[in-house]
């Protein structure tokens, strides 16, 4: 087939999509790529489905590092392990696996107790991992983060209508929405150390008082250093030091007319470069997950003993609070 054959095709399969309208309809179970309820097909409309529920995800960390430095056949049993082990725990939790993209698995659970399915399926595989995976490849430290959200999850189907071998390698499902981002997000960081580069600047805070007192002709209250007649602000005789980013470091450093030095609100004097180093639990949940989770389980130790301990510093693009743990089963 020519070149110009494929395109126009292709440029008639997006004006075909662009054309026709999506449904949703909502669900409380976790689609496949066999619901007769979602479809792809050309000149028809598109039909998808939502629903609002947990979603978790797992990822082997330093992976690239591991493959650099072992055997391809040891990262081949590897993989089959640790594939294996999500699936099964996934299962035993009610979930369905929906997504294993080399080193990391997406597991969508039904509504219906969500929350406690999710969570137990989370420390399940933190057990699986700590306590036989790694002990098993003694060889390699061996460690996965995992990530879980709540919220809503929009399904649709997409891909080509092959037939034959190749027809599920042709489609697959599309997962949209907060919940699945975030949850991912959450992986990335769940037990890994974070190095953070922080600027402790020190400055005489600006003085806007005495600004305006000088536009107004009136005097500087006493301890106030007199305004130029350039009309700058005046400056405390305080030393106050302030913690930025590199971002708003590198934003917030100006010069004024005579040549003097400044940084957002105040008179520089100094900076110091800092690195803070966290460390993240093996398991992180959203805070819709931790509040759904606690009632659902309201029971469990790890509730009424409170061994999920809020995170102290955010994570990226996570807005809202954070739930962390390193809990696996206590095997009688």
């Amino acid at each position: 087939m020519a070149v110009k054959k494929i395109i126009q095709e292709i440029d008639g399969d997006i004006k075909d999509i662009l054309s026709t309208d999506f449904s949703y309809t909502s669900t409380k179970y976790v689609p496949n790529l066999d619901d007769s309820a979602l479809t792809f097909g050309n000149t028809e409309e598109k039909k998808a489905k939502v629903i609002n529920t947990c979603v978790l995800f797992v990822d082997i960390r330093g992976s690239i590092a591991l493959t650099r430095k072992y055997h391809t056949k040891t990262m081949g049993k590897l993989y089959s392990a640790f594939s294996k082990a999500v699936l099964k725990a996934a299962h035993h939790h009610s979930g369905y696996v929906r997504n294993i993209i080399g080193d990391r698995v997406m597991v969508v659970f039904p509504s219906d107790n969500c929350y406690r399915n999710a969570v137990h399926c989370a420390i399940t595989i933190n057990h699986l991992c700590t306590q036989i995976i790694d002990t098993e490849f003694t060889s390699m430290d061996f460690k996965c983060g995992i990530g879980v959200d709540y919220g809503e999850l929009k399904v649709i189907k997409v891909g080509t209508p092959k037939k034959g071998t190749e027809a599920n390698e042709n489609r697959g499902l599309v997962w949209t929405g907060y919940p699945a981002n975030l949850a991912s997000r959450l992986t990335d960081t769940a037990n890994k150390m974070v190095k953070e580069v922080y600027y402790l600047v020190k400055r005489n805070p600006s003085n806007n008082i005495g600004f305006l007192d000088f536009n107004l002709g009136l005097a500087n209250p006493p301890g106030v250093t007199p305004l130029s007649r350039l009309g700058l602000p005046t400056y405390s005789d305080i030393i106050e030091t302030v913690e930025m980013t590199p971002e708003k470091f590198a934003a917030s450093i100006q010069t004024s007319s005579t040549g003097s030095v400044y940084v957002s609100g105040g008179k520089f004097i100094s900076f110091e470069k800092k690195i803070r180093k966290t460390e993240y639990p093996a398991i992180l949940i959203s805070k819709a997950v931790y509040n759904g989770y606690k009632k659902e389980n309201a029971d469990g130790n790890d509730v009424i003993y409170k061994w999920w301990e809020k995170e102290t510093y955010k994570v990226k693009d996570v807005n809202n609070e954070v739930y962390g743990s390193n809990l696996t089963w206590k095997i009688k």
